[in-house]
């Protein structure tokens, strides 16, 4: 099992996104150029789910940034990350990876919007991702 360590957990998801969106961060950039991925820091974290330290759980959020929000083709490239599966899902992408820095990640939502960032409205989507690990 492996065990949490939160700021392992954020690198290795944005390194696995890299492969995908090469603008990729596990924290939030001073500015962005998209199409970008950024990781946002966890609401919670879940200690103890098992007994003793066995297992420790935590929800990230994830931001895919694509473009303007009054650009047309923003929608279109948009919509393959958020697909369940296929070359570009980020789904798919994130699910299927060697992760030393947790046991299990589940992306169980998205959530597509207009996001604000610097100042800028950008369409994107926010993707929320379950983890579990050991915590001892």
């Amino acid at each position: 099992m492996s065990l949490i360590n939160l700021a392992d957990v954020m690198e290795a998801l944005a390194d696995r996104a890299r492969t995908l969106i090469p603008r990729s961060f596990a924290y939030p950039p001073d500015k962005i150029s998209p199409p970008t991925f950024l990781l946002d820091l966890p609401e919670a974290v879940d200690y103890d789910g098992t007994y003793g330290r066995g297992m420790d759980s935590l929800r990230l959020t994830a931001l895919v940034l694509v473009g303007r929000a009054e650009n047309r083709a923003s929608v279109r490239n948009l919509l393959p990350y958020v697909d369940g599966s296929g070359r570009q899902s980020v789904k798919a992408l994130l699910e299927s990876g060697m992760y030393s820095a947790m046991d299990t990640v589940h992306v169980s939502q998205a959530e597509l919007a207009v996001y604000k960032f610097a100042a800028i409205d950008y369409l994107g989507a926010e993707f929320t991702i379950n983890i579990t690990g050991s915590g001892e």
